[in-house]
């Protein structure tokens, strides 16, 4: 299948760049964060499916349990210790995603702004 040569770097930082028409640099802009936008959800599609394997762990670790959240009586101190110390390490890794997903909010959170404040500017310039 050919291929076309790649056209510039998205990425390239904008001072290194030719100056563009305000139109242009307007759709450059918009592309920038349409391109963000899309990694940061990919990312997050790719941490939810983690959530909802722990989910399965934590149901899985109920059944550990009697109704009345006693353990069984069959199960051995060791494999009790063992149980706690997964579950501390997952909460330590949820922990870590967690903070890692406030992190892409506010990420997400500056180009929705940006990208509201660039639509307030075209409207005031079509009016």
């Amino acid at each position: 299948m050919p291929t076309r040569s790649r056209l510039g770097n998205i990425s390239t930082p904008s001072d290194l760049l030719p100056e563009l028409p305000p139109h242009l640099q307007v759709l450059r802009d918009d592309l920038q964060k349409r391109i963000q936008a899309t990694r940061v959800r990919h990312y997050l599609d790719r941490e939810l499916s983690h959530l909802s394997g722990n989910r399965e762990i934590a149901a899985s670790v109920r059944l550990l349990f009697d109704g009345q959240g006693r353990p069984s009586e069959n199960l051995s101190l060791k494999e009790i210790v063992k149980f706690r110390q997964k579950i501390e390490t997952d909460i330590q890794w949820l922990d870590a995603v967690l903070i890692e997903l406030r992190s892409d909010l506010s990420v997400v959170l500056e180009l929705e702004d940006a990208a509201m404040d660039v639509a307030s500017v075209q409207r005031a310039e079509d009016y």
